[in-house]
């Protein structure tokens, strides 16, 4: 599961790029610890590239839900008019708690890494969980799909209709993960 991750802009030169392009398309967005609900910052498809938007990380169905199951993306009926809709969120890392109620902070080497996502016309999104394996299930049964950047951009650019569990198996090994 994905309950908050955290988001910051360094002065990198990824960092510089990816501040300079929100700013040329007037995003607001929060950095620091992401909650739900919060207006964050996410990669599109656009054309045969990507671009940057904001999101509302959360939908309100019935409930209100901050993740989805990659495992029952094809058969719930809720998600039919949106699991093709790919988008990505950017991070530095992610929360995670076990049974103790201890916070892990979860992240990598890498400045940034992409959490699979889902998202619907009112520009609202979901994060893709699987099921945990290696030292995540210590931790917790879910984990979100996490990929580097070009994972992200064989994700983002699936081709429609074509949607498979298996297509997301290109995630971070385990042993690239830091636990804090």
């Amino acid at each position: 599961m994905c309950g908050r991750y955290n988001f910051k802009t360094s002065d990198s030169r990824k960092g510089k790029q990816l501040k300079e392009r929100a700013r040329k398309l007037n995003l607001t967005y929060k950095e620091g610890e992401i909650f739900p609900s919060d207006n964050v910052l996410c990669i599109i498809p656009a054309e045969s590239k990507i671009d940057l938007t904001t999101m509302k990380w959360g939908i309100q169905n019935r409930s209100f839900q901050i993740n989805a199951r990659v495992e029952s993306l094809n058969d719930k009926p809720s998600y039919a008019e949106i699991k093709n809709k790919r988008c990505a969120v950017i991070c530095n890392g992610f929360y995670e708690w076990d049974k103790e109620k201890k916070k892990y902070y979860i992240h990598t080497d890498e400045e940034f890494i992409y959490l699979a996502c889902i998202f619907n016309d009112a520009n609202e999104l979901l994060i893709l969980t699987k099921a945990s394996s290696g030292e995540f299930e210590k931790i917790h049964h879910r984990t979100p799909i996490i990929m580097d950047q070009d994972e992200m951009l064989r994700y983002i650019h699936l081709q429609d209709g074509l949607f498979k569990p298996k297509d997301l198996k290109f995630e971070i090994r385990d042993d690239d993960l830091k636990l804090f």
